[in-house]
Order: structure tokens, then sequence, then C-alpha cells
């Protein structure tokens, strides 16, 4: 039942994306798939955007454009407020579920104080203690593995092989079902061939709650690219932004062999930083091999 559950994604995916290449330039494309519909307040002031995003569009991000980067020029972790779903917030307790698992009990209990996404950021730094930079991202990655039952993963990659149709599917389950962890987000076209294959994160919500370039590296940007690869035989390249907050997200591409990522400053914001801002982060660690 899995394998046929499987193949009739794979399908429907497929003649979705062989019609909307058949009969629409990328330009269109992407026209179809523009920007969540954003509100302003209830005094008309266009200082205060809203907008809808997550699992059925069940969460909203509240933005402060006027206070996305404090006096020092790094982001302010207060200049949006989430109010998460139902099934957003389910998602979340699943994921903090896994991650205090691998933290385990004694170093998880910090966070038992808190609740929801403040838990989840409380858990990645929890991981971080006493573990090295290897050791962070393998324990992320098997995290969002054990997200997906073993047997799907292993059918997908038997059944479903690396394809234009196949990165396009990623970035749509990305924006529909990962948006809890990274916030509102949109599928844009792929700047190499206009495959609708990249999807574009107006602010990710873990860089900017965390304040720390490290774990966006070592939580964020790593364990996701080995989890596509690993889960489904897709290559995905992160690419965070650490002056605005957003992230592009590239599906079928590799990452680079010569990464900014790494050399990415500490954000006076991070309570484990080293208070400059002239070179890379102590606790970015080696960029791995692929």
């Amino acid at each position: 039942r899995t394998r046929a559950r499987v193949l009739m994604l794979a399908r429907d995916v497929r003649a979705h994306y062989t019609r909307s290449t058949r009969f629409a330039s990328p330009s269109s494309r992407h026209a179809r798939h523009a920007r969540p519909r954003a509100s302003s307040d209830s005094t008309g002031s266009t200082e205060v955007e809203v907008v809808r995003f997550g699992i059925g569009r069940g969460s909203s991000a509240t933005y402060s454009p006027s206070a996305t980067t404090n006096k020092d020029g790094v982001i302010d972790p207060r200049s949006t407020t989430y109010a998460d779903g139902a099934l957003d917030a389910l998602a979340i307790s699943l994921f903090n579920a896994k991650l205090a698992a691998v933290v385990g009990e004694e170093a998880s209990a910090s966070a038992n104080e808190k609740r929801g996404f403040e838990r989840l950021v409380a858990l990645a730094d929890a991981l971080a203690d006493g573990r090295t930079v290897v050791e962070q991202r393998a324990a992320v990655t098997r995290a969002l593995l054990s997200i997906i039952p073993a047997p799907v993963r292993f059918l997908f990659k038997k059944l479903i092989k690396p394809a234009p149709w196949v990165d396009e599917m990623n970035a749509y389950i990305t924006r529909e079902a990962f948006a809890w962890l990274v916030g509102p987000c949109e599928v844009m076209p792929r700047e190499s061939d206009g495959v609708m294959a990249q999807v574009k994160l107006r602010k990710c919500r873990y860089l900017e709650q965390s304040g720390c370039s490290a774990s966006c590296a070592n939580f964020c940007k790593i364990p996701t690219q080995r989890f596509f690869k690993e889960a489904f035989g897709v290559d995905a390249r992160l690419d965070p932004n650490h002056e605005d907050g957003s992230c592009v997200m590239t599906f079928g591409v590799k990452p680079d062999i010569n990464d900014a990522a790494f050399a990415a400053p500490c954000y006076n914001s991070c309570a484990k930083g080293c208070g400059t801002r002239d070179a890379p982060c102590h606790r970015l660690g080696e960029q791995p091999e692929f």
C-alpha cells in the first residue's frame, strides 16, 4: 500500500509538472505562485504586514518591516511575531519530541519550561552543548529523517529517479509541509532553467529566532541538505542571507564547494557569540564534504 501511494503521488506531481511546463513560460508559472497575500493592520498602516503560511495556511507571521534589523545591522529576533495554527503547532511538537530524544532527558531539562518554537530553539542550543559540529549535524539529520518512515524513503529512492519534476515536487512539499520551521516561503523558478524548483524563504524563522549563524549552518543548512539527499535522493542547496535573514533553497543543485555560509560572522544577538563581525563565527566548524 505504501508503494502504491508513493507511485500515485509521483504520477500526479509529474502530470502537473508536464502540463505546466508545456503550456506556460517560466514567468507565467511564477505569477501563478505569487507570494501569499499580505494585509495591513486595523489602522491601515503599511508598517505591519500579516502573511498566512504553513499547513493549510493555518499560521500567520506579522512583520514590522522597519524593525527587521537592529542598530548593529543584524537581525532583530523581535521584528516578526508568529501565530502557529493547530497543524503547524502539532508538527513543531512532534519535531521537538524527536529532538528531545536525541538530546537526552537530562540535557533537554533546561528546555522543559518552554513551549512550541521557543522550545525548539532551546533544544537546538542544548544539542550544541558538549557535541562537536559533526555530531550536531548528524544528530539533527537523524531527527529529520525520523519524520519520514523508512519504508517511504526506501521506496521513493528506489522507484523515483532524479528529474526536474522531482525537484519541483520537493519544492512544493517544502512550502506546504515544512513552513512551520522556516516561516513564509514561496516557490520560484530555478535560475538555471526556469523549473519551479527553488524556494525563497522571506525571513527564516529559525535563523531569526536563534540569532546565530553557526546554528543556521549546523542545525539547519547542513542537516536539511543531507535530509533531502538521504531521504529522497535529491540534491539541495541552501543559501542563507545574513544581511536580511532570507534564504534560498534550490533543489537539483549540489552545495557549493566553497560555501559562503562558512564565512558568516557572529550575530551580536547570539548569547554564545564571540562579539565580532570581522571574522567567521568561531562555532561554525569546517565545511563538510558532500
